[in-house]
């Protein structure tokens, strides 16, 4: 129980952080270094919450900003599943508009396509896993961790993919 407490404490922090960046450092660099860290911690939470029961979960959970996001000991792998899902989008296009812009050379649709490709399909997959959650517990995990760009949205996800 100690190591998923720890986890709990690590992803406040983690989510703290990511609330207290300034709009212009949202959506940088600085925002996918901390979502790696979120993602590195959900892992670590989710290797533990496997042996707590619900109930043993719930009391660990009191207190926690966590508490109403994780309503079930499941979300923790659904969260795992989001979070991996916004930084593979992430990555991946970040990666194609740098070939874009910098870096077009002969070999550059192939990989473009590729990366433009992997973004796609992880943003299916992230419209997939919530819309199974919902629109109420998409928006918890959207404002846990900053994810407030237009593209992370309900209503654009939701339209777009």
């Amino acid at each position: 129980m100690a190591s998923l407490q720890r986890a709990l404490v690590n992803l406040e922090m983690l989510s703290d952080d990511i609330n207290a960046l300034s709009s212009d450092k949202l959506n940088t660099a600085t925002h996918i270094h901390l979502l790696h860290s979120v993602l590195e911690e959900l892992k670590n939470a989710e290797a533990t919450v496997v042996f707590e029961t619900e109930a043993s979960f719930h009391k660990t959970l009191q207190g926690s900003l966590f508490e109403p996001i994780f309503e079930r000991k499941r979300m923790v792998g659904v969260y795992t599943k989001l979070v991996g899902y916004v930084i593979t989008a992430w990555e991946a296009s970040n990666k194609a508009n740098a070939i874009l812009v910098d870096n077009f050379d002969a070999s550059a649709d192939k990989r473009l396509e590729l990366l433009q490709v992997k973004a796609i399909r992880a943003k299916s997959q992230l419209k997939t896993v919530a819309t199974a959650m919902g629109q109420n517990d998409y928006e918890k995990f959207t404002q846990a961790l900053g994810l407030i760009a237009q593209e992370w949205q309900w209503d654009t996800l939701r339209a777009r993919f």
